[in-house]
């Protein structure tokens, strides 16, 4: 491209007033599809809100058996049952995504950060590719459920495991397997017809301890990449779906809440010590 080259200083004059004017169209296109600070508020179920009279006659199934998880921080062959996690370092503060390896930037309702919203280190689960390449396919926790995009590994620490769950709504259902093995598994309450769980293929982001473990919460929220597809907001921030305790086990087996699975303290306490960062969650109905 040849250099601009004016013919006297009006002309100068106004060509640098329309390069401006270009460059702050240009920057405003590109702060509404980047959000200039555009930082979700999240909220989860406060398990309180749809209590109902009903109660389950019989006490909770559940099953724990107590063993160690093993992960891996080193590329290795392909193990079965096998998921690849990415954890940001503190050099990544706003995730770039893009539509392919060296592609196109993609942009969602909001900017993805790390730290999160809860100040915890931003986790993905990687659903192609390997820690070790330069460049992998991630699962977000962004809405619309089960979006996807691709990421340099470049500030990234990568690890492997072997460790899913499975949620079942109609049987109201959680089990957790390291790779073939059952390690946990008990009944759940699960959402309301008005406000049903989401079903898909999702993971744990986040594992957030609570200070009052007597709380509607229980001891430890599980947070999922989901988020409830009947609400728009829920208590003023977007409806984020997670597993957690709850300080009413009797409603155990039914169907109550705002769409977040409710378990036993005791064993979503087991969870948060035993599942790892990015651990798939698959939901059925």
């Amino acid at each position: 491209m040849s250099p601009f080259t004016s013919p006297g200083r009006c002309a100068a004059s106004a060509s640098r007033i329309s390069l401006l004017m270009v460059l702050l169209v240009v920057g405003l296109v590109a702060s509404a599809c980047a959000g200039a600070d555009d930082r979700p508020t999240l909220a989860f179920d406060d398990g309180e809100a749809l209590i109902v009279a009903e109660t389950t006659s019989a006490p909770p199934q559940t099953t724990v058996i107590p063993r160690a998880t093993t992960t891996t921080t080193a590329p290795m062959e392909s193990l079965p049952n096998e998921t690849w996690v990415a954890v940001a370092t503190p050099s990544i503060e706003r995730l770039e995504t893009f539509d392919a390896p060296n592609g196109e930037p993609v942009y969602f309702e909001f900017g993805i950060f790390n730290p999160t919203y809860w100040e915890t280190p931003l986790a993905l689960r990687i659903v192609e590719g390997v820690g070790s390449d330069e460049w992998v396919k991630v699962a977000l926790p962004v809405r619309p459920n089960g979006s996807e995009a691709w990421i340099r590994t470049a500030g990234f620490e990568t690890f492997s495991h072997q460790v899913h769950a499975e949620v079942i709504v109609s049987s109201r259902t959680v089990r957790v397997y390291d790779d073939t093995e059952l390690i946990a598994e008990t009944e759940a309450v699960v959402g309301t017809d008005a406000t049903p769980t989401p079903v898909g293929d999702f993971y744990v982001n986040d594992l957030l301890p609570r200070e009052n473990a007597d709380g509607a919460y229980g001891p430890w929220i599980v947070s999922l990449s989901a988020f409830s597809e009947a609400l728009e907001t829920f208590s003023g921030g977007l409806p984020v779906i997670a597993i957690h305790g709850t300080n009413n086990p009797d409603l155990i087996g039914g169907a109550h809440s705002n769409g977040c699975i409710r378990i036993p303290n005791d064993v979503v306490t087991f969870l948060a010590e035993n599942v790892p960062l990015g651990t798939p969650v698959r939901i059925s109905a």
